[in-house]
């Protein structure tokens, strides 16, 4: 038995014979009134005071002992506030494949251990005296989630408390509420990446939803999603998908129809927002988790009948602008930007979409009512529901420039675009890039234009993100890199040859400045050229000198021309051997 416990069975013993005592002087106090004896009359008051001196002895210890277990627990509460107002806060590293490292904020594991402790100490039903009512489990965990917190100690407090929570310790019903909401709260661009358990704040919601509190956490997410927009809502879904997936079966051509057609019973008109969203949902991770287990798995197994149906559902969803169910179409756009595969650039030809369709998809791009996720991922369902290749798709573009580089071809015998006669999506989305649209939403939009074969300076930045971002796939990073170079921009060029010039970086798997490198070849800008190549750098230098001579704009042969006496005898070199490949790229 603890100490703690020891004590209330002391004070308890007290409070009893307390109480004996209480109950024989009441039967002295009555005794004497009715007696009639002289020899009681003169010993009963003797013997009713000596029960008074007992009552106010055990009063006193009573009292006493109170004290000092109140004092005891106001020592406790001191120490206790010290603790949640002193945190020690580490980086733990965060392993996402691809990507450089990457770290979460968290509390250190020997606090984390005192304050397990603790909340199991005082959550802890045997545990009678709760010292005494004053500090229990649930003002321990408020105070945790406490709001004059920063950003870092937030984000790690609320991981701590939701992992507290996966223990499923006995809690309110409202601490349990502001748990799960404040770790609601303090997601990141991290939580739910590629629909797996990255950061410990993943595993915490994971573990939460496997607990006697899942449904709890599944209904405040849900709401949490249906309440929110834009960024946030996007982070709500990650994670909504990451913990709360129960299909065990990834679609196929076998199990689509017993899979797909509860979802789409759910997602009429006549079920309530929250039925609607769940299964939106559900069909989202149903899309995304054949294409997420592959890279190269595409939704194209689907009988015709069953994917006119999903098509039908999804677009009926996302036509519908009252504002509470926002949430309803954003979710719709969703699942359908994974059933085409709209994230990869290659033209999804199994349906064809009908005008009414297509405008229907340009509505919600120009619609600044609906979620900016939902617009700009219109945007790149547009880009690829039509047969004709994207920009992208119609060369192997880095290879080509490889080939420039080697000297097999010259720059000007790249192969040229075929721009996409899509004037009602381009306007549309030309509209949409011009806007206030969050930057993260933009890239999409960037990439949908790209796509199509126009390009607009206001592209630049997005594009930048996506190509920059180690986060992004490879294939992401080159599309992007791509359509940057077929802007021709100034900032472009800027930024590439940056890339080209930047300190090696161990963590680099994607090898950026090889492809910046390539990029500038690809663009033939001369002045660029020309600035690169005196630079120096010897593993560059024939390359560019290829570029120069084989680009179309006559200014290349003249800077060539220019440097076959150059003071550096490598630059010199690779000059005359570039000068000597024209007469056969003339020819």
């Amino acid at each position: 038995m603890s100490a703690d416990n020891r004590e209330h069975v002391f004070l308890r013993q007290l409070e009893e014979v307390r109480t004996t005592w209480q109950e024989k002087l009441a039967e002295l106090e009555k005794s004497l009134v009715l007696t009639y004896s002289a020899e009681e009359r003169f010993a009963l008051p003797k013997r009713i005071e000596e029960c008074r001196q007992q009552i106010e002895r055990i009063a006193k210890e009573i009292e006493s002992l109170k004290k000092e277990s109140q004092q005891k627990t106001l020592d406790i509460l001191d120490y206790l506030c010290q603790k949640v107002h002193d945190i020690p806060i580490v980086d733990r590293p965060i392993e996402v494949f691809g990507a450089s490292q990457k770290t979460e904020p968290i509390v250190a594991a020997h606090w984390q251990e005192l304050m397990r402790f603790w909340i199991f100490k005082l959550g802890q039903k045997n545990n009678q005296s709760e010292y005494l009512g004053l500090v229990n489990a649930d003002d321990l965990m408020l105070m945790l989630l406490s709001s004059n917190r920063s950003s870092r100690e937030a984000r790690a407090l609320s991981s701590f408390a939701m992992q507290c929570l996966g223990t499923e310790p006995d809690l309110r019903d409202e601490t349990i509420h502001s748990v799960i909401d404040k770790a609601i709260d303090n997601l990141d661009d991290l939580d739910g990446l590629n629909n797996k358990l990255n950061t410990l704040m993943d595993e915490a919601f994971y573990s939460v939803m496997q607990s006697r509190f899942g449904q709890l956490l599944h209904g405040r997410l849900l709401q949490s999603y249906i309440q929110t927009r834009d960024a946030r809502r996007n982070n709500i879904g990650c994670v909504f998908l990451n913990t709360a997936a129960t299909n065990s079966e990834i679609l196929n051509s076998e199990n689509a129809t017993q899979i797909l057609i509860p979802f789409l019973e759910n997602s009429i008109i006549f079920c309530s927002v929250e039925e609607r969203v769940d299964a939106a949902l559900r069909l989202v991770e149903a899309f995304y988790r054949p294409q997420g287990q592959k890279n190269s798995a595409r939704i194209d197994f689907l009988p015709d009948l069953l994917l006119r149906k999903v098509v039908k559902v999804l677009l009926t969803a996302a036509e519908q602008e009252t504002q509470c169910n926002y949430a309803v179409s954003t979710t719709a756009i969703w699942a359908l930007l994974w059933l085409i595969s709209a994230k990869t650039c290659y033209s999804y030809a199994i349906y064809t979409f009908a005008d009414k369709e297509l405008d229907l998809l340009r509505q919600v791009v120009i619609n600044d009512k609906h979620d900016a996720f939902a617009r700009s991922w219109s945007a790149l369902i547009l880009s690829v529901c039509t047969p004709e290749k994207t920009i992208f798709a119609q060369a192997d573009w880095i290879y080509e420039w490889a080939v420039v580089a080697d000297g097999s071809k010259p720059q000007r015998k790249l192969p040229k675009i075929s721009h996409l006669n899509r004037p009602k999506d381009i306007e549309v989305m030309k509209n949409l890039i011009f806007s206030d649209l969050p930057i993260k939403a933009k890239r999409y939009v960037a990439i949908a234009l790209g796509r199509l074969g126009c390009f607009l300076p206001e592209m630049i930045d997005p594009l930048l993100q996506v190509f920059q971002d180690d986060m992004c796939a490879s294939d992401d990073r080159d599309e992007a890199l791509v359509y940057l170079v077929f802007t021709g921009h100034s900032q472009a060029i800027s930024a590439l040859m940056y890339g080209v010039n930047r300190l090696k970086d161990d963590t680099d798997k994607y090898g950026l400045p090889e492809r910046c490198f390539l990029a500038l070849i690809g663009m033939g800008d001369v002045d660029a050229l020309k600035q690169q190549i005196e630079l120096g750098i010897k593993n560059q230098i024939d390359a560019l000198a290829y570029a120069l001579a084989g680009v179309t704009n006559p200014q290349g042969r003249k800077v060539l021309e220019s440097m076959k006496n150059h003071r550096e005898k490598e630059i010199r070199n690779a000059v005359i051997n570039a000068l000597r490949k024209l007469p056969q790229w003339d020819s």
